[in-house]
C-alpha cells in the first residue's frame, strides 16, 4: 500500500524515536522490508533543513536525501502546480507547510502517517499514527 509520511513520522523513523506511533512504526518498518511505498513531500525536506539548522532535531539533511534516494520503497514528491491547486481546496489546515503536505496526500489519494492533531482532524485526508 502507499502512504505519505509527514516530517515528524520520517524523522522519528530515521532516528528510531520512541514517540513514533505504533501503527506508523509498523508501516514504516514494513516499507523498509519492501511491503509498502512511502511518499515524502519536498516540503518535509525543507522542514528538516530548517529544524536541523535551528538545532531542534539531530538529523542530517544530506543523509535523509540519500536514504530516500537509495530506497526503492521511498519516493520524493516535488511540489508542482497540481499540489498547489489541491492546497487551495484545503480550508481546515491553516499552516502552509502542513497544508502542502496534506495537499500532496490528497493529490496522491493516500493516507498520511502523522500525529499532527490539525491534520488528523482534517476532512481532506485519512491519517494513521497510533
Amino acid at each position: 500500500m502507499d502512504y505519505l509520511a509527514d516530517t515528524v513520522a520520517l524523522v522519528r523513523h530515521l532516528t528510531k524515536h520512541a514517540g513514533l506511533g505504533q501503527q506508523a512504526r509498523q508501516i514504516l518498518r514494513e516499507a523498509d522490508a519492501g511491503k509498502h511505498r512511502i511518499f515524502i513531500s519536498a516540503i518535509s525536506l525543507m522542514e528538516i533543513l530548517y529544524l536541523a539548522q535551528a538545532r531542534r532535531i539531530k538529523v542530517n539533511l544530506t543523509e535523509v536525501i540519500t536514504f530516500i534516494s537509495n530506497s526503492p520503497n521511498y519516493t520524493l514528491v516535488p511540489v508542482d502546480a497540481n499540489i498547489v491547486l489541491a492546497a487551495a481546496t484545503i480550508d481546515d489546515v491553516p499552516e502552509l507547510h502542513d497544508r502542502m503536505i496534506v495537499a500532496t496526500a490528497k493529490h496522491l489519494q493516500i493516507p498520511i502517517l502523522t500525529s499532527d492533531q490539525i491534520i488528523t482532524q482534517s476532512t481532506h485526508v485519512q491519517t494513521i499514527w497510533t
